[in-house]
């Protein structure tokens, strides 16, 4: 099973290991003609539950993000076409490191996240880049912006593969080099029926 229900709406289960490659999993079957049945992201809505299903956002900043989305239609609607365009910059740019146009829009939406974020102390005393809530709207844009570039820039993204499974391709870290499927219970398992079925 490749999802769960989240506040009554069906979300990606989380398996890849780092919230940039979860957002990639937002779309399913990379490899496959596309389709309006690949798409986890339908709405504004859908993006808001599932950047607290991340744990990108917390539910407080979700609650106050869902309705001002059904008060703003068109900048909710602006948000979607600009995630579905990172997501898929970042899948690229995974797959192919020499991919700059790839990089070029990943690097210009996490420019714009590093310019909205601001340095606070939290209550243990360390310092952290947030965003602020008067991002309003573009608060999950920012936020996948902000862990693709951490990705980007940390030795992880070396060990990202893609699962080979049919209709999948979704994305996971692979840590210990032996894994082959985002999900050996359902891609993986898949595999070995088709497998034992060709050879009888």
């Amino acid at each position: 099973m490749h999802w769960v229900d989240v506040d009554g709406y069906p979300m990606p289960v989380l398996l890849a290991g780092h919230p940039g490659l979860e957002l990639c999993n937002t779309w399913a079957g990379w490899s496959e003609p596309p389709g309006p049945h690949r798409e986890w992201l339908r709405s504004y809505q859908h993006l808001a539950v599932w950047s607290r299903h991340a744990g990108l956002l917390d539910a407080a900043t979700v609650a106050r993000l869902r309705p001002a989305a059904t008060g703003e239609p068109a900048a909710a609607e602006r948000v979607l076409t600009e995630i579905r365009e990172l997501r898929t910059a970042l899948h690229d740019v995974l797959l192919d490191p020499a991919n700059r146009a790839a990089f070029r829009t990943v690097a210009g939406y996490a420019e714009r996240a590093a310019a909205t974020a601001r340095l606070r102390v939290d209550a243990t005393g360390l310092a952290r880049w947030t965003l602020p809530g008067d991002a309003g709207l573009d608060l999950p844009l920012l936020a996948c912006a902000q862990t693709a570039a951490e990705l980007l820039g940390t030795p992880t993204r070396a060990l990202v593969r893609a699962c080979p499974g049919d209709d999948c391709g979704w994305l996971f870290v692979d840590t210990r080099g032996r894994r082959r499927w985002c999900s050996m219970a359902v891609c993986g398992n898949r595999a070995k029926v088709r497998a034992y079925a060709d050879r009888h």
